[in-house]
């Protein structure tokens, strides 16, 4: 039984042994924007105004595995800025002039992502179309109030550290990640840029009164470079046969 076992183990470290050596590695460096926002149920939705999206960025280091022309893939490490927005805003009667004034607030959160995600390619081997499609584990690093008051003119913006231990907020994050892309080959050198949309499954802040849940959601429009450092070792081809020779 303990052979068994053994030869078992041994073939399938050879099987995906001889596939790594035959993979292709790039790596190389990413960057954009994210629009995230929260989501929320209905009845929290009913007390809170409505969440927008907040503008943040993106960047980071990638790296893809290609096994074949098709499949790859990829895991990443990124800087990702998440968050939402939301406007209070009421009209001042002065006269008979309505004033507009109000309040916009962002809160905007620094975490540090690991996605894990496995890519489809197709195309040919100058332009290839992707979708990527995997989990991602975040850490939040801090995040900041971002206040902004209106009346006849907007002020200064007002900037809050926000203390995560303070609010009972739930640091570790695991998302689902989805995405659709375009990359372009040139000797080694690949260029792309993708669309990606994130969902939040860990519940960030309990609201104790209600027992209601926010989550993050995002979409992430980001363009990168990538450098192949190995290629697939080339099959040796059949020593050619000289005219006339015979087979022995």
């Amino acid at each position: 039984m303990k052979t068994t076992k053994q030869v078992l183990i041994a073939a399938l470290i050879t099987i995906f042994g001889n596939q790594f050596v035959f993979a292709q590695v790039a790596l190389g460096l990413k960057g954009g924007g994210n629009f995230g926002t929260v989501h929320t149920t209905d009845m929290l939705n009913s007390l809170t105004p409505d969440f927008k999206y907040a503008t943040g960025a993106v960047a980071g280091g990638v790296a893809e595995i290609s096994f074949g022309r098709y499949f790859a893939i990829q895991p990443e490490v990124q800087w990702v800025q998440k968050g939402f927005r939301f406007d209070e805003g009421i009209n001042i009667p002065v006269g008979k002039i309505d004033i507009p004034a109000g309040v916009e607030a962002t809160i905007r959160t620094n975490y540090i992502e690991v996605p894990l995600l496995a890519k489809a390619k197709f195309g040919n081997e100058l332009v290839q179309g992707y979708a990527v499609l995997g989990p991602s584990f975040g850490y939040g690093i801090n995040g900041k109030l971002i206040t902004r008051t209106r009346f006849l003119f907007e002020f200064d913006p007002i900037r809050t550290d926000l203390n995560f231990n303070d609010l009972n907020y739930n640091r570790f994050e695991v998302s689902a990640v989805g995405g659709l892309g375009v990359q372009f080959n040139f000797n080694g050198i690949k260029w792309f840029t993708d669309a990606r949309y994130t969902y939040g499954l860990t519940e960030l802040y309990n609201f104790p009164i209600v027992n209601e849940q926010i989550k993050n959601r995002g979409i992430a429009l980001t363009t990168g470079v990538m450098v192949d450092l190995v290629s697939p070792q080339p099959k040796k081809a059949a020593p050619a046969r000289r005219p006339g020779a015979k087979r022995r």
